[in-house]
C-alpha cells in the first residue's frame, strides 16, 4: 500500500511539471531527443506536424515553439477553436515567458514574435508527415 501511495505522489508531481503543449493536447504530443535532435510531434490522426531542432537546445523552448506554431500557423481544422483563443490560460503562460522581448499587443502578434526569436536562436524545421499505406511521407513546411 505504501508503494502505491508513493507511486501516486510521484505521478502527481511529474504531471504538475508537464508543458502546456502536453496539457493542451494530451495523447497527441510526443517529445523525444535522438542523435542530437529534439523532436516534437503533434499527431491528431494519421498525419503529424513535426518540429525538429538540431544541436544543443532548451527542450522547453522547442516545446514553446511547437505550441505557438500550432496556435498561429498550423492548417489543421482540429485547431481552429484553439487558434481563435486569447492570451489567457496556457497560451498566456507560454507568452509570459517571452514578454521581455516581444510586445504583448495581441496573442497572435506576440506568438509570431516569439516564433521569430526562437527560430533565429535555433535551427528549427517544421515538417508535415502523413502515413499512407504503411509508408511515412515527409514534406517541409514554411514555419513562420
Amino acid at each position: 500500500m505504501r508503494n502505491i501511495a508513493a507511486l501516486l505522489i510521484f505521478m502527481t508531481s511529474f504531471n504538475s511539471f508537464a508543458h502546456e503543449l502536453v496539457e493542451q493536447f494530451p495523447e497527441m504530443i510526443s517529445v523525444a531527443t535522438n542523435d542530437g535532435e529534439t523532436i516534437v510531434e503533434y499527431c491528431p490522426d494519421n498525419t503529424c506536424e513535426v518540429v525538429k531542432a538540431v544541436g544543443p537546445v532548451d527542450a522547453m523552448e522547442i516545446q514553446d515553439f511547437a505550441y505557438l506554431y500550432l496556435f498561429t500557423s498550423s492548417p489543421y481544422n482540429y485547431l481552429k477553436e484553439f487558434q481563435q483563443g486569447t492570451r489567457s490560460g496556457r497560451t498566456g503562460a507560454v507568452l509570459d515567458r517571452y514578454s521581455y522581448g516581444c510586445p504583448q499587443v495581441s496573442a497572435q502578434e506576440a506568438a509570431r514574435c516569439v516564433l521569430g526569436r526562437l527560430g533565429a536562436k535555433y535551427e528549427i524545421q517544421v515538417e508535415f508527415v502523413r502515413y499512407d499505406e504503411g509508408e511515412r511521407n515527409v514534406g517541409s513546411v514554411d514555419a513562420f
